[in-house]
């Protein structure tokens, strides 16, 4: 079967009911992919994955008004519906499922999912409401789709415990399936809003993960404010002056540590180059 495009639940509900009808059965397995578009290498990685754990993969273009804010940029965020299918396709997506706003929030909506702990530290103090967003729409999307795995990467690795959590605490049948961040040639983590960055800005953004690797080193060697600092010089010295956190946190609930518990922490940096927020991370 070619792949299926589809835009409303009813077409959704139907679309994977003849997949497991038809060449399938009622006992295939389905994968969800969400995304809000822009598809690039890491989203392809995302729906091979998917391939390898699931009979049927389903992929989700839908731009989040819920997890923007006030000031972000929801209007201009990168949108290539005719390339994203295409290269979904490609890499052997069977159903794209790309809801309008009104399918998704339809008038009266009135409910978001909170995961407290998890959402007020890191990128959730400076994104007011954004983790909010991020977690009702992936809980609709996975009750929507009945999937049985559900595959994010580690680059949003925040994003990726609240999910985990919500699914435990929601009782969602579904299981989280993450795979490592996807890095380009020079080591920078691929995101959608890589578009932004010009020539000379993406030079200098080449640098994060040459310093978040280096900072591995440093942290054996030395304690967490003091690793800190040397992340700090280091993005500094290459140009990167806008730095919005530098933390080291417990890898497993984003909980502070201590400098006694070197085996589980992750570091995590976000950073704003020219207008461009980048985020970053790295188990050190």
């Amino acid at each position: 079967m070619s792949v299926e495009i589809v835009r409303d639940l009813r077409g959704l509900h139907s679309s994977i009911a003849r997949y497991r009808n038809g060449p399938l059965n009622t006992a295939a397995s389905l994968a969800i992919v969400p995304t809000m578009g822009a598809i690039h290498e890491a989203h392809e990685k995302l729906i091979i994955e998917a391939k390898r754990n699931a009979n049927i993969v389903l992929a989700t273009i839908f731009v989040n008004p819920m997890q923007f804010g006030e000031n972000e940029d929801f209007n201009k965020y990168p949108k290539s519906e005719e390339e994203d299918i295409k290269r979904l396709s490609d890499v052997g997506c069977d159903i794209i499922y790309i809801p309008t706003i009104e399918n998704i929030y339809p008038e009266g909506f009135d409910l978001t999912i909170n995961v407290p702990k998890l959402s007020s530290v890191l990128c959730g103090k400076k994104r007011p409401n954004h983790f909010e967003g991020v977690s009702t729409i992936v809980a609709k999307l996975l009750l929507q789709s009945g999937a049985d795995y559900a595959v994010f990467g580690e680059k949003d690795y925040q994003q990726l415990l609240i999910i985990k959590s919500l699914v435990k605490n929601l009782d969602i049948p579904c299981q989280i399936l993450p795979i490592e961040t996807i890095r380009d040639t020079n080591g920078l983590a691929i995101s959608s809003r890589n578009k932004y960055l010009n020539a000379a800005s993406k030079v200098i953004a080449n640098n994060i993960n040459k310093i978040m690797k280096s900072a591995i080193n440093q942290y054996k060697k030395t304690d967490i404010q003091t690793t800190i600092k040397f992340v700090e010089s280091n993005l500094l010295s290459v140009g990167i002056e806008n730095i919005d956190y530098i933390e080291i946190r417990d890898n497993n609930n984003l909980s502070v540590i201590d400098n006694n518990d070197k085996s589980n922490a992750r570091l995590f940096i976000a950073v704003y180059i020219e207008n461009t927020r980048l985020i970053d991370n790295i188990k050190l």
